[in-house]
């Protein structure tokens, strides 16, 4: 395309002029129109609101298209806004995977995935589930006729419904486990899956959220070796302040592989025996040990020891991160976004919370994929006394367990992370399931407590800030 054409053509489209994008290329004969030409007429037709029109001049270039990433972002464009959320989650998802990085791109692939939120997905994994469930059945029963392969392909049918890329495992005993593999917001999203098992599968199949751990012994075979678990010797070290353990192990084949090949086969070891949320929970960090020392034992006893280790030290034995709450201090600074201005809260996912003031998305874009929302409730409130902040400690504190208790629990729609007190604003921090029926459930609920003015914010900075109820005084 001529470079004086091109620039006239941006320049009506940054000045809103889109019927005149349309008019000039719509004068080109169509048989002579070029690519570019093309995706640009398009382009016109999605901002002037005619996405059909935008997918029917896509789809005619789709075989060059397919590699190209304005292309891929215009389809998802025109899908999204006719209401078809998922297929356009797959073209933007392709644009950022060729262009990584693109405000716009990410923006979409969140609200696409906000508009098929989690708890949609997870319904309509056990429902794929119950209709397949003779064929699954088949396949635990008789297992030496499948393919591994056909088996995972098949299954991958059920679970891309939740979402790309989920890890599982399915055993001869009618087990289902699915499996963390490291990625820690898992831990809050699969306990919910599995809450929601049909009860017609509950005496027949076992379904866990990640991996349990066992105590048993086997052969493990990795990077050319075979290790029996009950060889490998450990040693853990428990730090009561920090409440984890630090781990060192020993096996002749195992400490004879490259440092990272031995330490990542023994931490896969070591996961599979303790099961994930021990693991990822209670252990601080894995070294190799250069000989067999008299205090190490068996792998095999290493759950073992952990727990009676924590109970003999007063402490609750928690296989979830989050189940567990830790209290954090702050230092208030002064800064336009939120949550600068805390000075104390209470979390179970701390990780989250660390990313904000990092001002990362990584965690947060993780769960957004899986149509879950990472979002905080904020109610500032004015300069108080030490006495009046208790009272509005205690109305936060009051606020929290009736949105769990008549929304988030009986609806399905969330969990609580915890919340914090600042300055100027409480919070209040959840992880939502479905954010649009959240939102359509706690307004009516928010505007009965007409002191306070009430905003939503994702669990990221620079983001667009919701105001869900006014306060009778708008100087508050």
């Amino acid at each position: 395309m001529n470079i004086e054409l091109k620039r006239q053509i941006d320049s009506w489209t940054e000045a809103d002029k889109h019927q005149n994008v349309i008019d000039f290329l719509e004068g080109i004969s169509p048989a002579n129109r070029d690519f570019e030409e093309i995706g640009l007429l398009a382009r016109a037709y999605n901002y002037n609101g005619e996405y059909e029109k935008a997918l029917v001049l896509l789809e005619s270039i789709r075989e060059v298209g397919e590699s190209d990433t304005n292309w891929n972002y215009r389809m998802g464009y025109a899908l999204y806004y006719l209401g078809r959320n998922r297929e356009a989650l797959s073209y933007f998802t392709k644009a950022d995977e060729l262009t990584p990085g693109d405000e716009d791109t990410i923006d979409f692939i969140r609200q696409c995935n906000i508009e098929v939120p989690f708890k949609s997905r997870v319904d309509a994994f056990w429902s794929w589930f119950l209709q397949n469930e003779a064929e699954l059945s088949r396949m635990v029963e008789k297992r030496n006729e499948y393919d591994g392969d056909v088996v995972v392909r098949f299954i991958e049918q059920g679970t891309d419904l939740i979402a790309k890329d989920v890890h599982f495992n399915i055993g001869g005993n009618y087990e289902f486990t699915f499996s963390i593999e490291g990625n820690e917001h898992l831990f809050y999203l699969y306990p919910y899956l599995i809450s929601r098992m049909p009860e017609s599968l509950e005496n027949k199949w076992h379904f866990f959220p990640y991996n349990p751990g066992m105590d048993t012994s086997f052969e493990f075979r990795m990077h050319g070796i075979k290790v029996n678990m009950e060889e490998v010797y450990v040693y853990a070290n428990y730090d009561d302040k920090q409440n984890d353990f630090a781990v060192s192990f020993y096996e002749k084949g195992l400490c004879s592989l490259p440092e990272e090949q031995g330490y990542g086969t023994f931490c896969i070891m070591m996961e599979i025996m303790l099961g994930e949320g021990l693991a990822f929970r209670y252990i601080s960090d894995v070294e190799r040990a250069d000989e067999l020392k008299g205090d190490m034992f068996p792998l095999t006893a290493l759950r073992r020891h952990i727990t009676q280790t924590l109970k003999e030290h007063g402490k609750e034995v928690f296989e979830n991160p989050k189940d567990v709450f830790v209290t954090y201090q702050l230092e208030p600074e002064e800064n336009e976004e939120l949550r600068y201005d805390v000075a104390i809260g209470t979390t179970c996912f701390s990780h989250l919370i660390s990313q904000y003031y990092e001002n990362v998305t990584t965690i947060f874009d993780k769960i957004n994929r899986f149509g879950a929302q990472a979002v905080f409730l904020a109610f500032p409130y004015d300069n108080i006394s030490a006495e009046q902040r208790k009272l509005v400690l205690d109305f936060r504190y009051a606020l929290e367990d009736r949105i769990t208790k008549e929304i988030l629990n009986p609806e399905g729609l969330g969990l609580l992370l915890g919340g914090a007190m600042g300055t100027c604003c409480c919070y209040m921090d959840f992880l939502l399931y479905d954010v649009n029926a959240f939102l359509e459930k706690v307004v009516p609920v928010l505007r009965e407590y007409p002191q306070y003015s009430f905003y939503l914010s994702d669990f990221r900075q620079y983001c667009r800030l919701t105001r869900l109820s006014d306060s009778e005084s708008k100087d508050r």
